[in-house]
């Protein structure tokens, strides 16, 4: 089976491209060979073509004729006719593909045809274009004399525009070319006014336009935007008509502007011919733009001129204010003389008064000045020849009167007329008439007014606004002078008090002093670095140090002797950081020590001034070995009395137990009820008898704690399961939230679990049934503790926080207080029911803090109480 041809243009593509331009090296500089990538196109080309598509072949023939014009159409038919017997030379070779030698004629036979169709369209469109360019030259020869006519009338009207500067005489040269250049039936000269109207100020034509005078109505917007953007109406229908419109006329339009200012605009209106205003617009346009720039000029220099006689009235003002300011100068320098010249509060009033009135002619003058008991109140210090006395000081409350007026708002009045000012007050008693005008001025020290100057004179409108500058100018310098003599005063006064302080001082110091030699506790006070600064003997006689020694220590070192691994509970430096707490009450640490056999009560607190400024520290050392010893046998007693009292109790419950099993023999319900009270009263009895042994070890200190790293939630697991029973029977939900991954807490197993196990029965014996508990646990910082249990502990400690939540009774805001005290129960609706001593949270607080953790609680009555225990976690704790 033979191929077809584009199958074998397509197989042989490679072959005819390389063996072409060797053949045809004669004809290099056509397109077809030259580059590569062309004849490649054409090869693409004509096997598209072999199968039926001709598109590419015309489209690539296109490009070669539009750019090889000069070439010639013999020339590309001869090159193709090359390429056909180079492909028909590779055919005769490929003896396979003879057959195609005929399909090969046929396909260049099409090609050289679709060339010779593409070539003469070419050459018909270049004929028709050099046609239409001689034909436009003919046109554009007219309108370049009729432009050049034009240009000429421009230069003309350009020169008139520039040789005036008078608006009038420009609009007459405008209107006047604008009609006899367009020839409109009528021509109109719109400018836009200081209101922004658009008026029409010359006109020429038909009387039936628009007369000078006449306002563009606004109601129209089209007409509006028309005016500033410029357009070409054709005669328009009746309905459609302006007022200033010729019937029947076409309009045109142009705006003139300045910028983006509109300036204002050109109407031309023709009745015969609409299309002459078409030809005319170029022209009509040019005067316009013109005739802009001209009128700008002329309102330029117009301004200009206004400037300049608004600049030399200007000078001439100034020139009169600077000799005032001169004179103002020199009166200011004068006053300040004066003022700077004495202390004396009453001789700078009455210099100030007499010089100022002397210099604005004023025949009454008063300096009224702020009391000092209460500011709020003006009172007569200065009258103008008159010395002040009982009869004639006034008072005026800030804001009363003119004078009060002024030193309310801070701003000086000037009133022309007294008679017509409804601020004035009349004074009871007083010989002055409400007439002649009044200046009030305030004196201000740093922002704030410390008084009023006030000047008067019987003739109405007498001051004027350079007088208030003068008396503004002089009000600085007076009230400085005023302030230096009250400042003079209240510093005499201060050295005074202070020489009295200092005698009350050194009296006081000597008394406290001798106070703190006579006191039986020690005191040792440092500075804000720990530095010992003050000791008495009862100190030294405690620690058993001599008082020189002790005061070359430093604080730090005294708690670190003696206290050894509990200084950590005697913060210092935490103290000297942060002396109060957040409810802004001073933060207190004590603990107690064994000191040369004796049992002492270190506590220590900052030392403040009364506005809470840190002085340094104060550390108290308090003998309490009697109170101790004393402490020790009461608790001595307590415990062999309960023990007396649980060995009986013990014996009673055991026999009670026997009756109740029937060792006895057999109990009816009556003797069974009566053994079940006196067995649980027995065993209510131990258990208080249990606490009170319990609160006794932790008072005595007789406790012996176990220290180990625990897991909590394996401490709690043990609790839960112990109060289960009672979880179970009171439906309580119980909702446990232990992150996993938290840290161990070091304690006492056994006591963490009393902790435990109190505080959770507390919630289950005081939650109604059908309750919620909630226990939750995480790690926290000392920032994240509450005041004021955070003011009880060092800075930077990590701790566990467990809080156990409940929907209980809740526990009333005055009985919160009393919570952990011993035999304490609040009231509430489950009292009776829950039953108790009230030992439980007593024991726990000690029990708590002894493990060098904290417990509060937060309550709401009818809402719940959540329990809050913060222990130290393992490897923090001091």
């Amino acid at each position: 089976m033979n191929p077809t041809l584009s199958q074998w243009l397509h197989t042989r593509q490679t072959a005819i491209l390389d063996n072409w331009p060797d053949r045809n090296e004669a004809m290099t500089g056509h397109v077809v060979i030259q580059p590569r990538l062309e004849t490649q196109r054409l090869v693409s080309a004509l096997i598209a073509a072999a199968e039926g598509n001709e598109l590419p072949l015309r489209d690539l023939f296109s490009e070669w004729i539009a750019a090889e014009t000069d070439v010639g159409l013999p020339v590309m038919v001869r090159n193709f006719q090359n390429l056909h017997r180079t492909i028909r030379a590779s055919l005769i070779q490929d003896t396979s593909s003879l057959t195609l030698i005929d399909d090969l004629a046929d396909l260049f036979d099409q090609a050289i045809a679709i060339l010779v169709e593409l070539w003469t369209e070419h050459t018909s469109q270049l004929i028709h274009e050099r046609e239409f360019i001689a034909a436009s030259l003919d046109a554009a020869s007219a309108a370049a004399d009729q432009r050049a006519l034009q240009l000429k009338a421009l230069n003309d009207i350009s020169q008139r525009l520039s040789a005036t500067l008078d608006r009038d005489t420009l609009i007459e040269i405008v209107i006047d070319s604008l009609h006899r250049l367009t020839e409109a039936h009528h021509a109109a000269l719109w400018l836009v006014d200081d209101k922004q109207r658009i008026r029409v100020v010359a006109s020429r034509g038909s009387d039936d336009g628009p007369p000078v005078g006449y306002i563009l109505p606004d109601a129209n917007p089209t007409v509006q935007a028309a005016f500033h953007k410029g357009v070409f109406w054709p005669a328009l229908p009746a309905d459609n008509m302006q007022e200033w419109m010729i019937a029947g006329c076409s309009v045109l339009i142009i705006p003139m502007t300045g910028g983006e200012r509109l300036i204002g605009a050109v109407t031309l209106q023709e009745l015969h011919n609409p299309l002459d205003l078409r030809f005319m617009q170029d022209l009509a346009q040019s005067i316009a733009s013109q005739a802009a720039i001209a009128l700008q000029n002329a309102e330029l220099y117009h301004t200009i001129r206004t400037l300049n006689a608004d600049l030399e009235q200007r000078v001439i003002e100034r020139t009169r204010e600077l000799e005032e300011e001169k004179d103002r100068l020199a009166t200011l320098h004068a006053i300040a003389a004066q003022v700077n010249q004495t202390l004396d509060l009453d001789q700078i009033l009455n210099n100030s008064l007499t010089m100022l009135a002397r210099i604005v002619q004023a025949e009454h003058a008063s300096i009224l000045l702020t009391e000092e008991d209460n500011p709020s109140l003006l009172v007569t210090r200065a009258i103008l020849g008159t010395k002040v006395s009982p009869d004639n000081t006034v008072r005026f409350a800030i804001g009363q009167g003119i004078a009060g007026w002024a030193a309310q708002h801070g701003q000086t009045v000037l009133v022309p007329d007294v008679a017509e000012d409804e601020r004035w007050v009349t004074i009871p008693g007083s010989s002055r008439k409400r007439e002649g005008s009044m200046i009030a001025v305030p004196l201000f020290v740093q922002g704030e007014v410390i008084g009023v100057m006030t000047l008067s004179h019987s003739q109405t409108h007498f001051f004027h606004e350079g007088h208030v500058r003068l008396l503004n100018a002089c009000a600085g310098a007076i009230a400085i002078g005023i302030n230096n003599a009250n400042l003079f005063r209240m510093i005499s006064t201060e050295a005074e008090r202070r020489y009295e302080l200092l005698d009350r001082q050194q009296k006081e110091t000597s008394q406290i002093a001798a106070i703190l030699q006579s006191l039986l506790d020690g005191v040792i006070v440092c500075d804000l670095y720990g530095g010992v600064i003050s000791i008495n003997p009862a100190a030294s006689r405690i620690l058993h140090r001599p008082l020189e020694e002790l005061l070359l220590w430093n604080l730090r070192d005294v708690i670190q002797r003696y206290l050894g691994s509990h200084a950590a509970e005697l913060p210092l430096d935490d103290l000297l950081r942060r002396p109060l707490s957040v409810n802004g009450e001073a933060r207190t640490f004590t603990t107690t020590a064994i000191v040369g056999g004796k049992t002492v009560n270190f506590s220590l607190s900052p030392v403040l001034k009364e506005n809470d400024e840190l002085l340094g520290a104060l550390l108290v050392l308090r003998d309490i070995t009697r109170e101790v010893e004393a402490d020790r046998m009461k608790n001595e007693f307590i415990g062999t009395m309960s023990h007396e009292l649980r060995t009986p109790m013990t014996a009673i419950k055991g026999f009670t137990q026997l009756l109740a099993m029937g060792g006895l023999g057999q109990l009816n319900d009556t003797q069974r009820e009566f053994v079940n009270t006196i067995y649980s009263n027995t065993e209510r009895m131990i258990n208080l008898i249990n606490d009170v042994l319990e609160i006794t070890k932790i008072e005595s200190g007789s406790i012996d704690l176990e220290w180990r790293s625990l897991h909590l939630a394996e401490a709690l697991s043990g609790v839960i399961a112990e109060l289960q029973p009672q979880i179970t029977q009171h439906r309580h939900q119980l909702t446990i939230s232990i992150p996993p991954g938290l840290p161990l807490i070091r304690a006492d197993a056994m006591r963490l679990h009393q902790i435990l196990y109190h505080v959770l029965l507390n919630a289950v014996k005081y939650t109604p049934a059908g309750g919620s508990i909630t226990i939750a646990a995480r790690e926290v910082m000392n920032i994240d503790i509450p005041e004021p249990i955070r003011s009880t502990l060092s800075d930077n400690r990590r701790y566990l926080l467990l809080s156990i939540s409940d929907t209980g009774v809740g526990i009333r805001p005055e009985d919160l207080p009393r919570i952990f005290d011993r035999f304490f129960r609040g009231e509430n609706l489950l009292k009776v029911e829950a039953g108790g001593t009230g030992l439980g949270l007593s024991i726990v607080k000690p029990l708590v803090e002894l493990l060098g953790g904290r417990i509060w609680v937060e309550s709401t009555v009818g809402v719940g109480s959540t329990f809050s225990i913060i222990m130290p976690i393992a490897g923090e704790h001091a």
